[in-house]
């Protein structure tokens, strides 16, 4: 099973399209709608459909057009969780205006169709937002316009798509300005095996995934694919105030796709054997008895989620090898700007150097090297918004990578009119956006804004960095991104200024956080927002007494400000007399503990970091900032020397170098066993 962008090809189904639900087929609600429909999921199915696109000259923002034919007298419809009622609507009262406006309001419902394309034997899927349904109940057919969102087709096609086996799955709108997602789970089989509770099954999923799919319900718009792994440790955190529903669907033995209303609980995950289980109740009536379904889809209705994984085992990240240093790093191309993530450093985090010169064999592929050693979080720190990340981007992705992306210390120093310049930048493709520039990159979990700033002693570029927080989201919202990617501002780990703490004590970091919730700029996105300490205390402070509280530093805060705090350092210079690779193991293990148990108060934990500075970096570690790294830089093992045309833009502060890009071996250090210890 392989996914193409969001068409994504899931698994084989049958073609038969007559649909039997458990839905109580005499519910069938009338014309006269009214706002209780608003929470519910509607499921449509037809023999045939065509997704054809807009015709040539119109518009970039022209709607393709969905059409349906051969479709089942009446939309089925679930409600969403904690409500457990389901039900039917005649086709020609779904499309009623007042229906519409009724369940749906003034936001345009986002929607997943399952379908077979002409001449495939599997089942594609697409995201789609519709709007202005038409049925004519004469020929059985119905249209909306649709617009196709995050890519989930070519835009420039000019030839329609056509398939069977269609079903749609119209999500609700999620209320409140609250961003929630919908769920997609597939199998090659689904059986229902009764349990002693009557109307309560074991639900079985064989062949399931490995990959899952969500997506946003309106007004939001983003859709992610992650491994089943991803999912599951979630779930208390996503369904914590009730369980969700579900519609499972799938062919029968004769070939008849049929559907099933569930309520879920109990969810297990096999990953080596490939199967899931839930316990689940049975909504509404079947039609006929219970059956095995072949090819099975299972939606799962909405709840709130993080783009962070649980745990989040993280790393600090900025590897530049032998021939590197921040003081002189603008005067050559390569290393202007100290970007590590731009394309033309591929050959150390990537397999290839996207310069004129390869890098094989020795491509160092730091980013493999990451996944293979259990850590699937990255924490970057400078970022120039002229080169293009895609590559970086990407790469993480397809391993399953979460990137916490970054502003550099540079543009919070700027005024408001540089802002304005750059901060529409890092909404391209070629930075934060995905590959239509609608949204983030899956691959984003957060964005952090500068370093350490609260250091200034007048406090004037910390004070900037909130301001280009809030001018930053406000650039996120103009353009339509999602309000899922958290913004937070690292700062250090020392108390600074007045006392928040109930017992007066001065608690580190709380001044700067404090700071910026509180700022008239920021004070509104407070639910957009995350607290980023850089920390090197023991697990003890941060967990269970802090200034002799009788509590852990992250609980007092989170009771203090109800923000989510995210560790972008966190970890211990093997050249402090109190270093031990047990402190460091147990930090981050404490971190990641108390993750799965408060998925809302910590997001994860950012080891710093990968590697020893390779410019402070000693054979005895006495430099304290060259001994944090799992990783120690070795020998060099390939030179490439750049050259004008491995470049996008010229700079005239490089005068000319190109620079040098070294690749060098790197050799663990007594840092690396407390880390692969806590994250595998």
């Amino acid at each position: 099973m392989k996914f193409k962008r969001f068409l994504i090809v899931l698994l084989a189904l049958a073609s038969c399209v007559a649909l039997s639900s458990c839905g109580d087929s005499d519910a069938v609600v009338t014309g006269n709608a009214d706002n209780q429909y608003a929470s519910r999921i509607h499921v449509l199915a037809s023999k045939s459909g065509q997704l054809t696109p807009p015709l040539p000259g119109s518009t970039t923002n022209a709607s393709w057009t969905l059409t349906l034919e051969g479709l089942e007298p009446t939309a089925l419809w679930y409600s969403d969780r904690p409500s457990q009622e389901v039900g039917a609507t005649a086709l020609k009262d779904y499309v009623d205006p007042a229906f519409w406006q009724s369940a749906y309001g003034q936001v345009n419902p986002n929607a997943t169709v399952l379908f077979k394309a002409t001449g495939r034997d599997d089942i594609g899927m697409a995201y789609l937002s519709l709007s202005r349904p038409i049925y004519n109940e004469k020929s059985n057919t119905m249209t909306f316009g649709v617009k196709v969102l995050n890519g989930a087709l070519d835009q420039t096609a000019t030839t329609a798509l056509t398939f069977t086996s269609v079903t749609l799955n119209v999500l609700n709108n999620s209320t409140d300005n609250k961003e929630v997602s919908s769920y997609v789970q597939y199998a090659n089989q689904a059986t229902l095996q009764p349990t002693a509770v009557a109307n309560q099954y074991k639900v079985m999923l064989s062949n399931a995934g490995p990959n899952m799919i969500w997506v946003d319900n309106a007004p939001g718009r983003y859709s992610d694919s992650r491994p089943m792994s991803f999912f599951f440790p979630q779930w208390p955190y996503i369904f914590k105030d009730s369980p969700p529903n579900a519609a499972l669907i799938g062919s029968t033995a004769t070939g008849k796709l049929k559907l099933y209303f569930l309520t879920l609980t109990a969810p297990a995950y096999d990953e080596a054997l490939g199967q899931v289980s839930y316990t689940a109740t049975l909504l509404g009536q079947t039609a006929g008895a219970v059956e095995v379904l072949n090819g099975a889809v299972l939606n799962i209705d909405s709840g709130t989620f993080s783009r962070f994984p649980l745990p989040g085992k993280g790393t600090g990240y900025q590897a530049f090898s032998k021939g590197y240093d921040p003081s002189s790093a603008n005067n050559s191309y390569i290393y202007f700007g100290s970007d590590i993530a731009r394309k033309q450093t591929g050959s150390l985090w990537g397999n290839q150097s996207y310069l004129s010169q390869s890098c094989a064999p020795y491509c160092r592929d730091d980013l493999k090297k990451m996944k293979e050693d259990g850590i699937n979080l990255i924490r970057l720190y400078d970022w120039d918004p002229r080169n293009d990340h895609s590559q970086f981007l990407d790469y993480a992705d397809s391993l399953h990578l979460k990137v916490v992306v970054p502003i550099s210390n540079w543009l919070p120093t700027q005024g408001a009119n540089v802002w304005d310049e750059q901060v529409p930048g890092y909404f391209t493709n070629r930075n934060f956006a995905n590959k239509d520039g609608t949204d983030w990159h899956p691959a984003i979990a957060g964005v952090i804004i500068s370093n350490e700033l609260d250091m200034e002693s007048n406090g004037q570029y910390y004070d900037n960095a909130i301001g280009l927080v809030a001018r930053f989201i406000q650039e996120a919202d103009t353009r339509g991104f999602s309000k899922s990617v958290p913004v937070g501002v690292p700062v250090t780990f020392v108390p600074r200024g007045a006392p928040f703490a109930q017992g007066g004590q001065n608690m580190p970091g709380w001044n700067q956080f404090n700071r910026l919730l509180t700022d008239p700029r920021t004070a509104q996105y407070k639910d957009r927002l995350m607290l980023c300490p850089n920390t090197y205390n023991s697990k003890d402070y941060l967990f269970a007494n802090a200034e002799s509280t009788g509590e852990g530093w992250v609980q007092l805060s989170y009771k203090q400000f109800g923000v989510p705090i995210l560790f972008t350092e966190i970890g211990l210079s093997r050249a402090q007399n109190n270093y031990t690779p047990q402190f460091v193991q147990d930090q981050l293990q404490a971190a990641l503990e108390y993750q799965k148990a408060n998925p809302q108060q910590l997001l994860g934990a950012m080891h710093f970091q990968f590697d020893d500075k390779v410019w402070k970096q000693t054979p005895d570690d006495s430099d304290s900032e060259g001994a944090f790294g799992m990783y120690h830089h070795g020998a060099v093992v390939k030179e490439i020397q750049t050259v004008e045309k491995d470049y996008d833009f010229y700079i005239n502060e490089a005068k000319g170098n190109y620079g040098i890009l070294t690749i060098d071996t790197l050799e663990q250090t007594r840092t690396y066993a407390p880390v692969i210890n806590a994250y595998k």
